[in-house]
């Protein structure tokens, strides 16, 4: 018998799930609530270029997201960043970040020093990196966070202005608290070594590779072939179909990828403490505008693939990314297009701006930093309303726990998504995929125990799923979004179309 699958949400997360579990030869439902699949991933049309608004490439040196390209047939639409060196804005000016750091951590003392980033006397601190006591810690020891594993060794300036800046760009807060267990776990091995920039030395890989891949007519394009392979192969996908149950009714497994606060009132009735869990998940608000200027606007182009902004410095951007020089088939002799992020954990500011107000301060801190002499031509404003899950010290075992409740309590149930296991899209791909392979394995399992297949023990619960904030909803302000309409609610397997009937939503797909 054909396993049946749910996957509540369709983000890219629950998009893969549903891949996989295609692949498998089970049949798939996707039910999401807004208008707009691939969740965080958007692309649009801005002056003849097909441009991210969210997520602009994927980690190239962890397979999965290549590989699903490659499984889609865009393996030939993948394209590399024409650099990937980054500089950071300290003491007035932008300054080449240093040769051979991971994740804001230097791996040598020469290049830290050089680079002039830091004070002499900072430079010093790090000098002491090779002369104190080994570390302690072994892989077993308790979870800390980035900002104090670092400073302890390197002080307090390599985290100003090199630790934070990257974190603030990765996971839009600061490395005080988040969990190195959780978001750097490179630098948690490393830090038993004789030193730490000898452990970052040691954990660094294979840096000839490619960092980042994207696609040539953006990463929507990876989410309309996917879309479109799934609907070939029989998925059914219910756009503007939130659910009121969990598990799905009629479904053998239900996968949930919607973001963690969606997810917490799903099990609160059948599950409260793993609800309670996700509920205890923090989440940064972020805005990304993407601004067009006339190349001779620039005294000098634009050099590198951008700048990271510490958070010590008062500014509103926290990253710019030179995007028409990073991505060669941008890139044009007349313009430059600039990818502009502001806001992080506990800093609204950008949000509470309007969209003119915000391009203006923007602007104005470009001119600061990059000598600009003339007003951007275009701009397109994001808002990425609670996008990012903060992952703090112990989050893992948290999230250990949130499962460990589901298990007992709704079995046949997989919840995943950038709230627990990682954020980037290469990550997202590899828990979706995980999921659906579990999925399939409990069905298995369960169907030895129960020869009639009906799991009458499972517990419905009635709570509506909100729409996502990383949709097509996400520019859309907070009243506006709590002011809108209800919309159809899925509650069942339901019965199978019609010939031609699940086309209906493909203009829905952009």
């Amino acid at each position: 018998m054909t396993p049946r699958v749910a996957v509540v949400g369709g983000g890219i997360t629950g998009l893969a799930a549903a891949w996989e579990l295609l692949r498998a030869g089970a049949e798939v439902m996707v039910l999401e609530s807004s208008e707009h699949l691939g969740g965080k991933i958007v692309t649009d049309d801005i002056g003849g270029h097909r441009v991210d608004l969210g997520p602009d490439a994927f980690v190239a040196r962890t397979p999965e997201a290549t590989e699903l390209c490659r499984e889609l047939g865009l393996e030939d639409e993948l394209v590399t960043a024409a650099t990937e060196h980054a500089a950071v804005w300290v003491g007035g000016r932008l300054r080449p970040l240093p040769r051979g750091i991971l994740l804001g951590v230097p791996s040598r003392l020469v290049s830290v020093a050089r680079s002039r980033i830091l004070s002499p006397g900072a430079v010093a601190r790090v000098a002491l990196d090779g002369l104190l006591p080994r570390g302690r810690r072994k892989d077993g020891d308790g979870d800390l966070s980035v900002g104090d594993l670092v400073t302890a060794r390197l002080g307090h300036q390599v985290v100003d202005r090199l630790v934070d800046p990257l974190f603030g760009g990765i996971h839009a807060g600061p490395s005080k608290d988040l969990s190195v267990q959780a978001t750097a776990p490179q630098l948690a091995a490393a830090a038993s070594a004789r030193s730490r920039m000898r452990g970052v030395r040691a954990q660094r890989g294979d840096q000839a590779k490619p960092a980042f891949h994207s696609l040539r007519g953006g990463l929507g394009q990876l989410v309309d072939r996917l879309v479109e392979e799934l609907r070939a192969g029989g998925a059914t996908i219910h756009l503007g179909s939130p659910v009121d149950s969990v598990p799905v009714e009629g479904a053998e497994a239900t996968i949930v990828a919607t973001p963690a606060h969606v997810t917490a009132g799903l099990l609160a009735t059948a599950s409260p403490d793993a609800a309670a869990q996700l509920r205890s998940i923090d989440h940064a608000s972020v805005t990304v505008t993407v601004l067009a200027y006339p190349a001779s606007a620039f005294p000098e182009p634009p050099d590198g693939s951008g700048f990271l902004v510490p958070q010590s410095g008062g500014h509103l951007i926290t990253a710019c990314s030179f995007a028409s020089s990073k991505w060669p088939h941008w890139a044009e002799p007349d313009e430059v297009v600039l990818r502009v992020s502001a806001g992080r954990f506990g800093d609204e500011r950008a949000l509470d701006m309007k969209d003119i107000e915000l391009v203006q301060h923007l602007h104005n801190e470009l001119v600061e930093v990059l000598h600009l002499t003339q007003a951007p031509v275009r701009a397109r404003v994001t808002r990425w309303i609670d996008a990012f899950p903060q992952y703090r010290v112990g989050h893992l075992e948290r999230v250990a726990s949130m499962e460990a409740a589901l298990r007992r309590d709704l079995p046949g149930v997989e919840v995943v998504g950038a709230a627990y296991r990682g954020l980037g899209i290469t990550t997202c791909i590899a828990q979706g995929r995980t999921a659906a392979r579990r999925a399939l394995a409990s069905i298995v399992a369960r169907s030895t125990l129960e020869e009639d297949g009906d799991f009458e023990d499972f517990d419905y619960v009635d709570v509506v799923e909100p729409a996502s904030p990383g949709s097509a909803w996400a520019a859309v302000g907070r009243e506006e979004r709590e002011a809108s309409e209800p919309i159809q609610m899925v509650t069942s397997w339901p019965t199978p179309p019609a010939p031609g009937d699940d086309q209906e939503h493909d203009s829905h797909v952009d």
